[in-house]
């Protein structure tokens, strides 16, 4: 009891002496307060003094949160605080730079697809020197083997990234060769191989071509790494023209070699971040370049499906059942089911070789083929081919193809010629107006030169004297195409060949003076010897009549027209051959020609003028002046048609024939400038002008109508006769008659003659029955109808009754 009672005293005091220390705490506190107050109080007073003494300053972020995000990784792969070291070495651009990439974006280049030729064709050149490098220093390439450009795109940052594997470059070269426009690592790099051998394929010389990136790019940073130094990064923003930096990667070594661009592209340029647009450009371009370009990018492919675990079915112990599972077991398995899976991975673009750059003993006829197709785009196989190198002052290897037919829309003025121009095996363009003539436009193929000059751009061909060597070659080299193509052994590939492109061959004798002979050798045409045959003008030469000293042709609308002309008669019956000329350009082209092979005449038998070896003039002016009367008579009939009548030495069964004067237009060109849409008036004055009029003295119309002029000119028998025999020589001819009416009222008179009906005689005139009149008539017929129809019912009821 004692000690229980001890404890619960022990307790109580326990408690008393804890509560007091409490206590003795407050008061503490409560004492010291207002002191510690009145000290913090007089400490915050000076430091606001001291802050309205001191420089203003504005709220910033709290300074671990800078740090925190300097040290975070941007979207171009640099922190904030990499941004900053790569800014504290800034340069100055050389030559006026903001002033000339305003030339460069605004005017320079005329198509932005530009900035992707020239930025792979700097990464080609990198990875050329790096490859010749290694030929003498294998160890030069180090643990960066591959050489290759690979492109990625960005589409969520806007950024495009083109990455080579080549030679680098130095912090020196970065400065010499980005900050400074005309400078030319490339040709910086030759000079250097004095007294080795400079057989390297190297594309750009200009130093230009990195600032077509602005043309897309508002912000453009290359990373560089060269053997010889460590990795550098290079930038520059349209903002600031007049500076760029230069500064060590903070990020170390990360291309291990090579170079690495990327384009932060314009908002109106986010289109070159889709891959298949950058595909295509870069085929356009850069297609047979020597190195692999790969690019990053999104492709299908099929995935075997996981085949659902079987079931496990109780055993049946029926004998049927187990029969039917062995013939199912016997059964085909059916083919794995499979579902489609997106993948990403480096697909390989350019993977047609530059075939041109081969030996000729090294490709087969299929190779070739396949390239026609293949490259050119073109469905068939090609009509015709040749692969060559010229070489002398200017050199340039070529593969020219000749289709089957021509292209579609040719003659349209917006084709555009699928021969393409390569400098150095980059494109540069495929407008050949200046190299080609039109009418070789059909000619597909490549011409690839290292000597061509180009401007500053590498778009447009500068008119040098290069070009005009390059081009006379070219178009001879293609005639030689067309002349092997015309001997023997590919006499059906060149049948082909004449009925696709014969036009432009005659096009070609048009405009093309300097290969006008050359051209000449390959006109085909059929004859009136050899209507279902084509022959050449060496072949019409070979069987000339003797002492015929010019080729004889006739144009017109058909083939058949043309053999039914009544122009022929004398010349075939007398044996002369005369070429059928029914295509439009013919008589063109033959005017053009004028002569061929420097002697034999080309002679339109439809003119005035035509004389014939043998005839015996002494007989035809005997004939003449006993037709005197007749043609006099004839011409002063048709003094306003007509500007000369005269006897015919050309006609055999025909009474008469209309040609034109030496210098006019034949029947046919004349209905070809008529038909024309757009023909200048200026040339109608020649159209429809006073022809001759040819009478054939030998045909018994002729002879009979000089008996009635003689016995009476002013019979109205003989007028009619002499204006129906103009008539049918215009028709014959192939001319149009003016006023066809007037020859329809000649023929009826003389018809109605011959019937012994008198001109006189009036047509019976049809009764006309006026409108109001039919209406009237029709009413009192429906009124006769109700009357009749009345009077048949009254008749009814009477009946019944």
């Amino acid at each position: 009891g004692i000690n229980a009672e001890y404890g619960v005293r022990n307790s109580a005091v326990t408690a008393m002496a804890s509560t007091l220390h409490i206590l003795l705490g407050i008061l503490f506190i409560t004492v010291l307060t207002p002191s510690l107050f009145l000290v913090q109080s007089a400490k915050d007073d000076t430091v606001i003094d001291e802050d309205i003494k001191a420089e203003k300053v504005a709220l910033k972020t709290h300074d671990n949160t800078v740090k925190e995000e300097e040290v975070a990784i941007s979207d171009d792969g640099f922190s904030v605080a990499d941004k900053k070291l790569l800014r504290e070495e800034p340069h100055q651009f050389q030559a006026e730079i903001h002033k000339l990439m305003g030339i460069i974006i605004n005017s320079l280049y005329s198509n932005r697809d530009i900035f992707v030729r020239e930025l792979i064709s700097n990464a080609s050149d990198a990875l050329g020197k790096i490859r010749y490098l290694s030929l003498t220093d294998s160890t030069i390439l180090g643990d960066t083997t591959n050489l290759e450009i690979k492109i990625k795109v960005d589409k969520e940052n806007g950024l495009l990234h083109i990455r080579d594997t080549g030679i680098g470059m130095t912090k020196q070269e970065l400065i010499n060769n980005l900050g400074s426009i005309a400078k030319s690592g490339t040709k910086e790099f030759l000079q250097k191989l004095t007294g080795a051998s400079t057989d390297i394929s190297q594309i750009g010389q200009f130093g230009v071509g990195f600032y077509s990136s602005f043309l897309v790019a508002d912000k453009v940073t290359v990373t560089s790494k060269h053997n010889n130094d460590v990795q550098h990064v290079w930038e520059s923003t349209i903002g600031d023209e007049t500076t760029f930096s230069v500064a060590e990667d903070p990020r170390g070594n990360t291309l291990g070699r090579g170079t690495l661009i990327t384009l932060h592209l314009k908002e109106d340029a986010k289109d070159y971040l889709d891959t298949k647009s950058l595909k295509n450009l870069i085929l356009k371009y850069n297609e047979f370049i020597s190195f692999p370009i790969y690019v990053w990018d999104e492709k299908e492919i099929q995935v075997p499906t996981p085949a659902p675990e079987p079931e496990l079915e109780e055993e049946e112990e029926d004998e049927d059942l187990s029969i039917e599972e062995e013939e199912e077991e016997e059964e085909e398995e059916a083919p794995p089911a499979t579902t489609t899976q997106k993948v990403w991975s480096w697909d390989h673009v350019n993977t047609n070789p530059p075939l041109w750059t081969r030996p000729k003993s090294e490709i087969t006829s299929d190779d070739y083929t396949s390239f026609f197709k293949n490259v050119l785009k073109d469905s068939s196989d090609p009509l015709y081919y040749t692969h060559f190198k010229a070489e002398g002052d200017v050199e340039f290897t070529s593969l020219i193809y000749i289709p089957e037919s021509l292209p579609y829309g040719y003659w349209d003025p917006t084709f555009k010629p699928s021969l393409r121009l390569y400098v150095k095996r980059v494109f540069i363009t495929e407008d050949f107006h200046d190299m080609l003539p039109s009418y070789m436009g059909f000619v597909k193929g490549v011409v690839d030169s290292d000597d061509l000059g180009l401007n500053v751009s590498r778009e447009m061909l500068q008119n040098d004297k290069t070009l005009g060597v390059i081009k006379k070659k070219l178009v001879r080299k293609i005639i030689s195409m067309f002349q092997e193509l015309a001997e023997e052994e590919n006499s059906e590939k060149f049948e082909k060949f004449i009925k696709a492109f014969s036009t432009n061959i005659k096009l070609g004798i048009i405009n093309d003076s300097q290969n006008r002979s050359r051209l000449a050798k390959l006109l085909r045409y059929n004859s009136a010897k050899n209507p279902d045959k084509l022959i050449s003008l060496e072949d019409y030469v070979s069987k000339l009549k003797k002492n015929q000293k010019d080729i004889y042709y006739l144009g017109g609308e058909t083939k058949d027209a043309i053999l039914q002309s009544p122009l022929l008669e004398r010349l075939t019956k007398r044996g002369y051959d005369v070429l059928l000329m029914p295509d439009p350009i013919d008589e063109y082209s033959a005017s053009s020609l004028g002569k061929y092979d420097g002697k034999f005449n080309l002679v339109d038998i439809s003119k005035d003028g035509l004389k014939l070896e043998g005839e015996d003039e002494e007989q035809l002016k005997n004939v003449k002046e006993e037709f005197q009367p007749l043609t006099d008579f004839l011409k002063q009939l048709l003094e306003d048609k007509v500007s000369k009548v005269d006897v015919s030495t050309r006609l055999t069964k025909t009474p008469s024939a209309l040609v034109s004067s030496t210098y006019g237009y034949s029947a046919n060109m004349e209905r070809i400038l008529k038909a024309q849409a757009l023909h200048d008036k200026r040339y109608s004055s020649f159209v429809g002008g006073k022809r001759v009029l040819e009478i054939n003295p030998r045909h018994p119309l002729i002879k009979k109508l000089l008996e009635d002029v003689i016995a009476d000119p002013s019979s109205q028998s003989a007028s009619d006769a002499g204006r129906v025999l103009y008539d049918t020589a215009v028709l014959n001819s192939g001319f149009a008659l003016e006023k066809p009416r007037d020859l329809t009222e000649r023929v009826l008179r003389m018809v109605s003659k011959n019937l012994n009906i008198d001109e006189n005689e009036q047509v019976e005139e049809e009764e006309i029955i006026e409108e109001e009149e039919v209406e009237e008539e029709e009413e009192e017929i429906e009124d006769n109808i109700e009357y009749l129809e009345d009077e048949e019912v009254i008749l009814g009821e009477h009946e019944e009754l």
